[in-house]
């Protein structure tokens, strides 16, 4: 892969302390396992990421994600685990890609924000704990990815 990926699957904690582990990181945990819906994923990102408003569809969660104005931190790691259950029981299994595509469009828009558009420049980075479910979604949708261990060995 010859780009900076934007979704990073981590194999354990140690990978994601060892890469986002300083003060200077928030790290927004979400268990896949206690969001089984689509709705639910919206109440849980909008809680860790403290959005001001709540709005239950896609363009909402496109567009908070792209402001964050609101959260002081500058570094903001979007951290999904047991990303095997992750929307289990969504009726459609295309809302999980989707919500996929707009992460990592979300942390490809943040790397290219100037401070002088009148944003904070924040760096996004998008963590998902490894499973075969999401690596075959990844692999799917063409959706470009790296592994935490690697990149801390670079």
């Amino acid at each position: 892969m010859s780009a900076i990926p934007n979704i990073w699957l981590s194999q354990s904690e140690e990978d994601l302390e060892k890469q986002f582990g300083g003060s200077d990181f928030f790290i927004a945990h979400l268990d896949g396992g206690k969001i089984p819906t689509l709705r639910q994923f919206y109440e849980e990102v909008a809680d860790v990421l403290e959005f001001p408003l709540l709005t239950y569809n896609l363009d909402a969660l496109n567009d908070s994600l792209n402001d964050l104005q609101w959260l002081e931190d500058k570094k903001i790691v979007l951290y999904l685990t047991n990303t095997e259950s992750l929307l289990r029981r969504e009726r459609d299994p295309l809302k999980l890609s989707s919500i996929i595509q707009i992460l990592d469009a979300t942390a490809e828009d943040w790397k290219w924000v100037e401070s002088d558009e009148g944003t904070d420049r924040k760096e996004f980075y998008i963590v998902l704990e490894a499973s075969s479910r999401i690596g075959e979604l990844l692999k799917r949708e063409l959706i470009e990815f790296g592994y935490l261990n690697e990149r801390s060995n670079k």
